[in-house]
């Protein structure tokens, strides 16, 4: 049996589309949870580099309308402070999350996962 390349890579497509739709889905449950509680959800925290006692953490933080990338600086002679953000739409981050790394999209989906229910 011959193989279709493009019916093969039209499913590979719609099956992402799929998990990124879903993922995005569960952010805009979960903001709404958010908007009710007014307490931002942290979705991930990842440690980038850490020297003696100075370290970066990366954050990212859903609230009402946007998932906001942090990375905070700490320790050492530097000040704890926010060395840049991003923000993004429910959709750029899941688009985003999805193309980065599948370890730390799939961890989102579990806390997303985890948060949706225990607020049931």
């Amino acid at each position: 049996m011959k193989k279709v390349q493009g019916l093969q890579e039209g499913k590979q497509l719609s099956f992402e589309n799929c998990i990124i739709e879903n993922f995005k889905d569960k952010l805009t449950m979960l903001s709404v949870n958010v908007a009710k509680t007014g307490r931002p959800v942290i979705l991930y925290t990842s440690l980038l580099d850490e020297v003696n006692d100075y370290g970066e953490q990366e954050l990212a933080i859903v609230n009402e309308n946007f998932v906001v990338i942090q990375v905070i600086t700490f320790g050492g002679y530097v000040p704890i402070g926010i060395q840049h953000q991003r923000v993004f739409t429910f959709e750029e981050f899941s688009n985003y999350m999805y193309g980065r790394s599948s370890n730390l999209f799939n961890q989102c989906l579990e806390t997303l996962n985890e948060y949706l229910l225990s607020i049931r």
